[in-house]
This record gives C-alpha cells, structure tokens and sequence, in this order.
C-alpha cells in the first residue's frame, strides 16, 4: 500500500490487532521463517480480515432517507 490515508492507516492499526492475538497464540518468539504453512496463512488472513472489517467499521453509511 502507497502512502494510506486516515482510514486506511487507521484499518491498519485493526489489522495489526487481528495479526497480534494470532501470534499470541502461536507465541511471540517464533520467528517468520519457522510458520507452518497453516500458521503462515492465518496470519495472512488475520491481516486482510482485519483490514477489512477496519475499512467497513469507517465506511460512509448510505443516507435510510433516501427512498431508493
């Protein structure tokens, strides 16, 4: 990602948080290299997951005026 704005910076921080309560888990001493291919792709998901869900907890929400 090329210079993220307010939201998505913010997106991130969720991001992290998601990816941080894996590594708990998985234990903070284990490096990068030593994941399992399982434990390497949850923390892949982790990351997007919470990217995600931080992106659409600041999504404008649409106007329930509007009658269409």
């Amino acid at each position: 990602m090329i210079d993220p704005d307010e939201r998505e910076q913010e997106a991130l921080k969720v991001a992290l948080r998601f990816m941080g309560e894996l590594m708990a888990e998985i234990g903070w001493s284990t490096r990068f290299n030593d994941l399992s291919a399982d434990q390497a792709a949850k923390l892949a998901e982790a990351a997007v997951d919470g990217f995600q869900e931080g992106m659409l907890a600041t999504a404008p929400r649409p106007d329930p005026e509007v009658p269409f």
